[in-house]
C-alpha cells in the first residue's frame, strides 16, 4: 500500500461563481465532524443561509460575512447535507451552494470563501493553494525517492538513524484501550511501538458491522494535548473480511518532545464513514 499523505489542519480556500455553467462543476465540499466547529468566512456579506437537516446541528450562527456550524453526533448518520447561502449585495451570483460531508475527525475548521472567481484576490488565493499543494507533493516525492535508495530491514533503519541504542520498545494497550461504540470493526488488541524516529500502532481486528470487506486507507494520531503526529503510512496486508482476524498498522513520525500519551487513533476506509476510533493509546 502506498504511504499515506500527511494531514495538516490548515484553513481552506474555496471559490464560488466561476464564469462557467454552474451545472458543469460540482458544488464545493466542506468537511464537518461531530462536536467540531466549522467557521466559514465570506468576502461578501451573507443575508441568510438555508441548511438541509438543521436538526443535526447544535449551533448555526450567521453574523454578517461569518457563518459558524456546530454539528451534533447525529450528523454521522448522514452521507451528505446541502447548504445554500444568499448574498446581501444583490450582485451575481446571488447565492452559492455547498456540500457538507460528515467525517469522523477531519473537519474543515476554517474555510475562506471567495465569491468573485476571477478577481485578483481570487486568483491570488488559488495560486497560494496550488503552491502549498505542490510543496507537499514535492516533499512526499523526495521522501519516497530517498527511501527507494536505502536497503531494507534493520540495515535501512540504522542507515537513516531510525533506530538507536534503545532499539524498538513495545507496549500492549488492551487493558486501558477505549473503543468507540460505533467502530466498523471489532478490535481485539492494539500494541504500540516506539523507535528513535518513528512510532507505530499495530491493531488486530475482525469484521463487526456490514458485509463488505474493510481496508484501512487513512489515519490520524492525535494526543490529548498538542498537535497531531505526522502519519507516514497506513498498511494492511489484505482487507478484513467477515470471520477473519486481520491486522492494520499505522506508522507516524516520532519527535523528541512527544508525550507517551494518551492518544486517539482514527482510521478510515475509502469513500465511506466506516471508521475505527481507539482512545487512550499509550506509547512506551
Amino acid at each position: 500500500m502506498s504511504p499515506a499523505a500527511p494531514w495538516v489542519p490548515t484553513a481552506r480556500r474555496l471559490t464560488v461563481g466561476l464564469q462557467v455553467p454552474r451545472s458543469a462543476i460540482p458544488h464545493p465540499e466542506v468537511r464537518i465532524s461531530p462536536g467540531m466547529g466549522t467557521l466559514l468566512l465570506f468576502d461578501t456579506p451573507v443575508a441568510r443561509a438555508e441548511l438541509e437537516g438543521e436538526q443535526h446541528f447544535t449551533r448555526v450562527r450567521l453574523a454578517g460575512d461569518t457563518l459558524t456550524l456546530m454539528p451534533s453526533a447525529s450528523v454521522e448518520d448522514r452521507e451528505e447535507l446541502r447548504m445554500t447561502v444568499h448574498f446581501a449585495d444583490g450582485a451575481a451570483p446571488a447565492s452559492a451552494t455547498f456540500r457538507l460531508v460528515p467525517h469522523p475527525t477531519l473537519a474543515d475548521r476554517q474555510v475562506e470563501v471567495h465569491r468573485q472567481a476571477r478577481s485578483a484576490d481570487s486568483l491570488h488565493a488559488e495560486l497560494l493553494e496550488k503552491e502549498e499543494e505542490m510543496r507537499r507533493l514535492r516533499e512526499e516525492l523526495a521522501r519516497m525517492e530517498a527511501a527507494r535508495s536505502l536497503p531494507d530491514g534493520l540495515t535501512g533503519m540504522l542507515a537513516i538513524r531510525h533506530l538507536d541504542k534503545t532499539g524498538v520498545r513495545a507496549r500492549w494497550n488492551d487493558e486501558q484501550l477505549v473503543r468507540h461504540p460505533r467502530n466498523a470493526l471489532k478490535i481485539r488488541s492494539a500494541t504500540t511501538y516506539r523507535a528513535a524516529a518513528q512510532v507505530a500502532v499495530a491493531v488486530e481486528c475482525e469484521e463487526l458491522r456490514g458485509g463488505a470487506p474493510w481496508e484501512a486507507r487513512g489515519a490520524t494520531l492525535v494526543p490529548h494535548e498538542g498537535a497531531a503526529l505526522r502519519v507516514l503510512r497506513v498498511w494492511q496486508a489484505a482487507p478484513t473480511a467477515a470471520g477473519i482476524v486481520g491486522q492494520f498498522i499505522v506508522e507516524a513520525e516520532a519527535t523528541d518532545t512527544m508525550s507517551p500519551g494518551p492518544y486517539t487513533l482514527t482510521v478510515w476506509t475509502g469513500g465511506d464513514k466506516r471508521s475505527v476510533i481507539l482512545g487512550n493509546l499509550m506509547f512506551p
